[in-house]
Parts: structure tokens; sequence; C-alpha cells
């Protein structure tokens, strides 16, 4: 922690704050919500989504007391907005996608904590808190290897294209929502082409 000429801690930049509060909360949806797809894809998947979400965990606990150091504080609210998005989405939203969206909506989930990492990092860097800026560098280097790992399997859904357009959730209320939208994205079709048509 950086000190200023009294000894004291010197407070953050806004900008360095800010990014803190939200790298809380993208890192608790990234947590929530690779969770919950993790129980619903199997095999290299759920394996995949759910080293993932124990990652993001694992940096959560260690951001929450370098957040309270810094005079940043991550929680209730900064933890429990990434939390809510994270389960709506999860328990919701991804009732309507096919595996492959699944997989690669989830890849973004990840490459944004990667990218507000190196954020905060270069802010605090440039600032001269380097115990903050290494633990953001090595929190980036460990969600990489999830983030690539994600792509991979999103990239390799294509060699079954039958399995990457099925429901990511096979429950029967997922099958339904997917239907629902199956059947939105036809109608957006229909119109698409009779727009086309009568041009």
């Amino acid at each position: 922690m950086v000190a200023n000429e009294t000894g004291m801690p010197r407070a953050m930049h806004p900008a360095a704050h800010h990014a803190l509060r939200e790298l809380s909360a993208a890192g608790r949806h990234l947590t929530e919500h690779w969770s919950v797809l993790a129980g619903r894809l199997a095999g290299p998947e759920s394996v995949v989504l759910r080293a993932g979400a124990d990652s993001a965990a694992g940096m959560l606990t260690e951001l929450y007391p370098m957040g309270a150091a810094r005079d940043v504080p991550l929680e209730p609210a900064a933890d429990a907005l990434g939390a809510a998005l994270g389960g709506v989405r999860g328990r919701l939203a991804d009732r309507f996608l096919e595996r492959n969206q699944a997989l690669r909506a989830a890849v973004l989930d990840v490459q944004h904590v990667t990218t507000l990492l190196a954020y905060v990092e270069a802010l605090v860097r440039n600032d001269g808190d380097d115990e903050l800026a290494d633990a953001c560098a090595g929190w980036q280097e460990r969600l990489w290897a999830h983030e690539n790992a994600a792509r991979g399997l999103a990239i390799a859904a294509a060699e079954d294209p039958d399995q990457a357009i099925a429901p990511a959730d096979g429950s029967p209320v997922g099958r339904a929502a997917h239907r629902v939208a199956s059947v939105a994205g036809a109608a957006g079709e229909w119109v698409d082409r009779q727009t086309g048509s009568a041009t």
C-alpha cells in the first residue's frame, strides 16, 4: 500500500477506486454465472467452467482484504450486484440459448474480468501501488488460462453442429425456453426475407 508524506495510506485515484468496485462485481458475476452453467453442461465444458468459477472465487477472497486496506469497500453492495446479475443470467437468460451460444457468452464474462484486471493493474502501477498491481497481474494470468480453455471449447462446438444448437439447459423449462427463442428467430428471419424481397 502506498503511503503519503504523513505515513498514512494514500487515497486511491477515483478511476482505480471505481474500477476496483467494478472488478468485485464482475468477479462475482463470473463466479455465479459459470457455476450455474457448469451445472447445466456436462463433460469438459462443465470441468472448465467449474475450474474458472473456483479461480474467480479465489481472486475475490484475496481482493476483499486488499480493497479494505485501501478504504475501498467491496461488500456487500458491489459483491451482491455481481451475484444478482450472474444468477439472473445463469437461471433465466441462458435457458433461451443454444449450447454454443452459452459457451461463447461465458467467454465474454471472463474476457471482461481479464481486461478489467489489466486496466486496474495499469492504474495502480502508475500510482506506485505495486502490491495491488502484482496481485492483478497474477489473477489475470490465472484467469487467462480459463479464458483460453473456454474459447477453445466454444470453437470446438462446431465439430458437432447438432449438439452445438441443442438447448444449453436440457430441463423441460430450458427446452421450452429454447423453443420460444427458436420461434422468435424464425419469425425474425421471415420478416427479413419479406423485407428483402420487397426491395
